[in-house]
């Protein structure tokens, strides 16, 4: 589990929510909800890109603190980011820490 504290607090269920934890994705996840990155082969064949998938996240985000999707898109951006920092440890893309703000 991950807990995010929110720089802003969110509505979720009708409650006032100041943080949210993350549970860990399990196989189930990934296969509903693809993988968070996108690996973009370079034109060379040797240099690769990674996208990240912010519409793929932030149904992770959803689905991993259990919240409906009106109050993932009322996060503000910094908040976002340390969600999106918390779901991308989860896949090793990262120190699994979320950033202190």
């Amino acid at each position: 589990m991950t807990t995010v504290k929110l720089s802003n607090s969110i509505t979720a269920h009708g409650d006032e929510v100041s943080e949210l934890t993350l549970r860990p994705p399990i196989t189930k996840d990934i296969i509903q909800l693809g993988l968070p990155t996108l690996i973009i082969p370079g034109a060379d064949g040797e240099s690769t890109g990674i996208e990240i998938r912010q519409p793929v996240i932030a149904r992770y985000i959803m689905r991993l603190a259990g919240i409906p999707m009106s109050s993932v898109e009322s996060l503000t951006i910094s908040d976002f980011s340390l969600c999106t920092a918390a779901v991308m440890g989860f896949f090793g893309s990262g120190d699994g820490e979320t950033p202190k703000s």
